[in-house]
Parts: structure tokens; sequence; C-alpha cells
């Protein structure tokens, strides 16, 4: 999916934060879906599934950062990108999973995670829906009205 992704016709600037969003959704679903089936075969499916839709998350969210940088930036950017991830992983590891933390078992762990992502797709198609609503208001070139040419007018 993540090799895939490359090949399409996106406007990412304009759809990539709604993508994000969907797919976070999605990949929620599949950690739901996991947490309250009972089938060890439908779970392993969730897991793939997942899993593929995250792989997907981060070359979107990557191609999305990376959109915007000069090359000299980028070893900085991702370095603390992957630290911030890391950190706040270790976090959420340590506070869910922890015996000192909250100590949960494997389901209240999933619905964790499924919730988190939940909140995720949230925040991400709020924003993508913002940011398609802003990119349908702005006036193009030719409606502003732009000041004519220096050429037309002699002097």
């Amino acid at each position: 999916m993540a090799y895939g992704i490359g090949f399409t016709e996106v406007r990412w600037d304009q759809w990539g934060e709604l993508a994000l969003g969907g797919f976070s959704g999605l990949g929620a679903a599949a950690l739901f879906l996991m947490t309250f089936i009972r089938n060890i075969w439908v779970c392993y499916a969730g897991y793939i599934v997942f899993k593929c839709l995250y792989m997907l998350l981060i070359t979107i969210a990557m191609f999305q950062i990376a959109a915007d940088l000069t090359m000299e930036r980028y070893a900085l950017v991702f370095g603390a990108n992957n630290f911030g991830a890391l950190a706040l992983q270790t976090i959420i590891t340590s506070v869910v999973v922890d015996s000192r933390g909250l100590g949960l078992g494997i389901i209240p762990q999933f619905t964790i995670y499924a919730s988190y992502f939940s909140l995720i797709a949230v925040l991400f198609s709020l924003r993508g829906l913002f940011t398609i609503w802003r990119s349908d208001t702005e006036p193009t070139a030719a409606v502003r009205n732009d000041p004519p040419d220096c050429d037309e007018h002699t002097f």
C-alpha cells in the first residue's frame, strides 16, 4: 500500500490531512474489531489491515512533511519527528502496559489504542475538511481583480 501510494495522482496539499484522518479511522476500526471479536483469524486479518494502514499513514505523513522542507533540513526535522514519536510511544506504553503505570490487560490496552487512533482520525479529518473548505473559498488570481499590467497604459 505504501509503495502504491506513490503512483496515485492526488493533490496531497489539499487532500492529505483528510486521507490521514480516513486511514486513521480505518486503523481505529481494525483495532476495535480485534478488541471485540473472539476469532483469532479475524484478529490476524485485522492486524494485517492495521499494519498496512499504519505504514500508509507513515508514508503520507512523511511526504507531507518533506514537501515543505529544503534538503538541508531533512535530517533535523525527521530526526526530531522520530524522537518525538518514540518518546510519545514510550510514555503511552509505560502508562498503559507497565505494572507501575495502569498495568491494564490486553482488552483495555486495545481499547485505549483504538480510542487514540479514533481521536487522531477526528483531528485529521476536521483539519482536512477545513483545508478543503478554505481552498474552495479562496478566490483565484483571475477573480481577485489583480491590477492590470503596466504595458496596457502609456505614461
